[in-house]
């Protein structure tokens, strides 16, 4: 299983509108893509969706496990691609193929992804870090 983490900076903090881009960026080439998350943050990203990217349609559906792209609270038992908007979250235990880690700008955040990173790489992941700016 292949972990990316996108560390946010420069133009690039905010959160959802990363896994906006990313989501954008995966479809339609993935259909089985799964954002896991806090109520309040899928709730936003559901609505970014409908207007991002401009001329383009994400099917996506909340907490849908029908929706070629689910928002969901809990992270599904599969997925060809996870996105993860909870960084205190614990690590997913289902079968992925590639998980995308979204790494906040926010310096409180830090110890605890830096804990995830190496709890994957405990777990076998391969790993590979990007910085947004």
């Amino acid at each position: 299983m292949r972990v990316d983490f996108y560390e946010l900076s420069g133009r690039f903090q905010d959160p959802l509108d990363v896994a906006a881009v990313l989501v954008g960026k995966a479809w339609p080439g993935l259909t089985d893509i799964a954002i896991v998350g806090p109520r309040r943050a899928l709730a936003e990203l559901d609505e970014r969706l409908w207007q991002k990217p401009p001329g383009r349609f994400l099917p996506h559906g909340l907490e849908d496990a029908h929706a070629p792209i689910r928002l969901v609270e809990q992270p599904p038992e599969r997925a060809a691609l996870l996105i993860n908007l909870d960084p205190t979250a614990p690590l997913p235990d289902g079968r992925f193929q590639r998980v995308l880690e979204l790494v906040p700008a926010d310096e409180d955040a830090r110890p605890r992804l830096r804990q995830r990173w190496k709890d994957w790489k405990r777990a076998g992941a391969e790993l590979h870090h990007h910085v947004l700016k």
